[in-house]
């Protein structure tokens, strides 16, 4: 058995702020977790509530596989023992009930787990981390929510471009409309976006995701457009929507949102798990491959409003999203 396990966090001057976490417990499991950035600005004990989630969430889930009433590894039992470590540090911090009627004041993580059961392995997926096996079959709980919201930072940039704007007034206006929506102006879109231009830019979104999402409620996409980031939480572990997603977040997830898939140990070769800092795989399982293909990425679309569409984009020290891989080579 071989093991490579490498995380970055997005700001290269500031470590310790890194919201990723992974797991490597040989014989009983790997795991890469992903802390959910909190907007709301929020510090507690210093730290913001996606450090925290990710790190309550990997001891959690350390204990969890540790226990050997446990072995059976039964997700709902997992999400649920995960979901009362979070609450702990809810009622430490004196916000148990703000989190309960507040979405927005939540901490949030995903989680991708591969526990090891002996003959089988086990994939838990929850949220948008994602899973490859084999080098060829990938996994993703993908809803196409920060894809929507990224198209409303990719039209930004093109407006203010068109308006002569530079790289600064770029980045400033397309954040505001990534993570405010685009319903109404906020101070940082100006003076690149009126009312106007501000209109144009919400209806040239709209088109586009109405042509690249026909699945998705034209009502869900408009709520998106609205709110941007600040608004997401509106689809977090529900079943409402095509656009609704799974967070660890100390409450209940609906389990149609929770993927979970069953593989003999025998027929595998090599188990990979990533955050959504990696735009896409490496082109096999080895971290230099991953590592080339972060890379690549950085340089053909840098401010991610190409060929890689995002909701944030990469400037000098600052890389788009915290990215982390665990490799296991059976």
């Amino acid at each position: 058995m071989k093991i490579e396990a490498f995380s970055e966090g997005k700001n290269l001057d500031a470590p310790e702020a890194n919201e990723d976490q992974f797991l490597v417990l040989p014989g009983r499991g790997y795991a890469v977790i992903d802390g959910a950035t909190d907007i709301t600005g929020q510090l507690y004990d210093g730290k913001r509530g996606g450090w925290l989630a990710s790190h309550i969430a990997m001891q959690a889930v350390a204990n969890f596989l540790l226990d050997p009433a446990e072995r059976e590894l039964n997700p709902e039992r997992l999400i649920e023992h995960v979901s009362a470590a979070i609450r702990a540090s809810y009622a430490r911090h004196g916000i148990l009930e703000i989190a309960r009627g507040d979405l927005a004041r939540r901490f949030g993580a995903t989680l991708t787990l591969a526990a090891d059961l002996g003959a089988t392995f086990r994939f838990v997926l929850i949220g948008d981390s994602g899973l490859r096996i084999d080098g060829t079959e990938v996994f993703i709980n993908d809803t196409e929510l920060d894809l929507v919201t990224a198209s409303l930072r990719v039209e930004a940039y093109r407006i203010v471009r068109e308006a002569g704007g530079g790289a600064e007034e770029r980045a400033r206006v397309g954040r505001a409309c990534a993570f405010y929506g685009a319903a109404q102006l906020h101070p940082d879109m100006l003076p690149w976006l009126d009312e106007t231009k501000c209109r144009l830019l919400y209806e040239r979104s709209l088109a586009w995701c109405r042509t690249r999402f026909s699945a998705i409620p034209q009502a869900d996409i408009r709520l998106v457009l609205d709110t941007g980031v600040s608004g997401q939480a509106q689809f977090a572990n529900n079943t409402a929507s095509p656009l609704s997603y799974a967070m660890l977040d100390g409450f209940e997830i609906p389990l149609p949102l929770v993927r979970v898939i069953d593989r003999p140990r025998a027929r595998m070769r090599s188990i990979e798990l990533f955050t959504d800092g990696y735009f896409k795989p490496g082109a096999a399982p080895a971290l230099d491959d991953w590592e080339a293909a972060f890379a690549e990425i950085e340089r053909v679309d840098p401010e991610k409003i190409g060929r890689y569409p995002s909701v944030k984009g990469s400037a000098a020290r600052m890389n788009t999203d915290d990215r982390t891989v665990v490799i296991v080579h059976l």
